[in-house]
């Protein structure tokens, strides 16, 4: 059973790049389950995963993994880890795939939220349930509260609601989960480079003389789009953040509760009391 109450059966976790495909799959077997894993070819490391279940998949071998899947009676997905976004030329569909293509044609004609959505519609309609890692597992997202000792100042907490109802707005435009303020304005928005990469823009401002950010200023905001799929697309940090934010002077994190994955919440916690950061989820 999900957590969010939902009856299911036996369980597929299609899996990305990172560390939470792999973090969810100890947890799973921690409560006795052992899911089939999918391991998306050059993003999941079969070998990883150890003894569990494990095959992998090229993408262009979708009518394979819906036959496996078929075969072993699998109803319900979990779909976790990072992708890059593939060409539709780079596919190289098998035999048995082809037939999809016309449906993946049309996903592929928008932005990744129109993609993702469009698979999260094909597995549906091909009688799948697909369920998001927090409705599997909870504890993988961040908490409402401080993760560490340190709690958002009042001050600091006015600016991430400021970036929240950035974030919010933004939202049509389907670009950037985070963003970046300090002093009162936006210092940075989160595009196609990806969170981390713009930490480190900042940081490079900041060295540079062209950015500066007062002691106790600065923060991160990171949120889901409105309306965004969190079956699919939930955000996500990790001790890298932490140490990037840190580098460029910044105070802290501000999180959507519930909706960004943090992974082990208790050593994130430890990593930003040791880093004299803050790390904030908010409803």
């Amino acid at each position: 059973m999900s957590a969010a109450g939902t009856v299911r059966g036996p369980l597929v976790l299609i899996a990305g790049a990172g560390e939470y495909p792999l973090r969810l799959a100890r947890i799973l077997s921690d409560q006795g389950e052992a899911p089939f894993i999918a391991a998306l070819e050059g993003a999941a490391d079969p070998a990883a995963f150890g003894d569990a279940d494990v095959r992998s998949y090229r993408l262009g071998q979708l009518g394979s993994l819906l036959g496996e899947l078929r075969r072993r009676c699998v109803s319900d997905i979990v779909m976790l880890g990072s992708l890059p976004r593939p060409s539709f030329g780079a596919l190289r569909p098998e035999a048995s795939t082809l037939q999809y293509l016309p449906y993946f044609a049309r996903a592929f004609r928008g932005g990744d939220d129109h993609l993702l959505r469009g698979v999260v519609r094909f597995f549906e309609e091909q009688g799948f349930r697909v369920h998001g890692p927090a409705d599997i597992a909870p504890e993988l997202t961040a908490p409402r509260g401080p993760l560490g000792r340190k709690p958002a100042t009042a001050k600091q907490q006015a600016l991430l609601e400021h970036g929240f109802s950035l974030l919010a707005a933004l939202s049509p435009f389907d670009i950037g989960q985070a963003a970046i303020l300090a002093d009162h304005r936006v210092v940075a928005v989160e595009a196609a480079e990806g969170t981390d990469a713009m930490i480190k823009r900042v940081a490079d401002l900041v060295a540079r003389g062209r950015l500066k950010i007062g002691k106790g200023d600065g923060v991160l905001v990171k949120a889901p789009k409105k309306g965004q799929d969190l079956r699919v697309d939930m955000p996500a940090i990790g001790p890298d953040t932490l140490r990037n934010i840190a580098e460029a002077g910044l105070s802290g994190i501000g999180l959507r509760a519930g909706e960004v994955l943090v992974g082990d919440r208790a050593a994130l916690g430890r990593q930003a009391d040791q880093l004299g950061l803050f790390i904030e989820g908010s409803a």
